[in-house]
């Protein structure tokens, strides 16, 4: 079920126990990639779960996330960490009204240390049990890079890609001695591609977004058991 689509009867009557939030970006993906990927990802996971599981309801998305580092880029939007914070909180406290359980499935990496947060203190306060759930990592895709091979080939999947992809720098960011000395993401990439775009295939798209659905479908299903 998408919250989004029903009437309040309609949600009342839904006996979801697990409310998945996507959490995404409007950003920069390369040359060939639309601004909403990120939150085309996690719409994407989300609503696949929510159509696998009954006890699952997917509530409606966050498209601006933390996403100050692709600043230079035109159309890029951003808010700032405690912002993004505050937000997805007061959404999730608010669905702790009629949901014991949440997950923010998410599509980019910015949001990632915001939304364990979020999740941990709501779990603390016992507003609701929640977790964040981001789906390269559920995937343990350690080559996820920035509209490279993976994004690419699951936007070839599930939408439309503009161009035709090209490789983009072998790494995310500038490093010394471990410690990150850049951090904006045009002091290491010009067209804002980081990995080999040109690798992508839609076959590869649709085996990460089954993969990953099953993922999120297994972590509704723990989640549940534990209410």
């Amino acid at each position: 079920m998408n919250l989004g689509e029903v009437s309040w009867r309609e949600a009342a009557e839904a006996e979801a126990s697990v409310a998945l939030l996507p959490t995404g970006s409007t950003e920069q993906h390369g040359p060939h990639l639309p601004l909403e990927t990120d939150s085309l990802a996690a719409e994407a996971f989300a609503a696949g779960a929510a159509e696998r599981s009954a006890d699952a309801v997917c509530l409606p998305s966050v498209e601006v996330g933390v996403s100050r580092e692709h600043a230079a880029f035109d159309g890029s939007l951003w808010v700032s960490p405690d912002v993004f914070r505050g937000y997805v909180r007061e959404v999730l406290d608010s669905a702790s009204r009629w949901f014991d359980a949440a997950v923010a499935v998410n599509g980019h990496g910015g949001n990632v240390t915001a939304l364990q947060e979020v999740c941990a203190g709501l779990t603390r306060d016992e507003a609701l049990l929640a977790t964040e759930w981001t789906w390269w990592n559920a995937l343990d895709r350690d080559d996820m890079g920035h509209a490279g091979k993976l994004e690419t080939s699951l936007i070839l999947y599930l939408s439309d890609v503009r161009c035709p992809p090209e490789d983009g720098v072998e790494a995310w960011g500038r490093y010394v001695e471990g410690s990150q000395v850049a951090y904006d993401v045009e002091e290491w990439s010009e067209d804002g591609v980081v990995g080999a775009a040109s690798e992508a295939s839609v076959e590869l798209g649709e085996e990460l977004y089954r993969e990953g659905v099953e993922s999120l479908e297994r972590l509704v299903d723990e989640l549940a058991d534990e209410l």
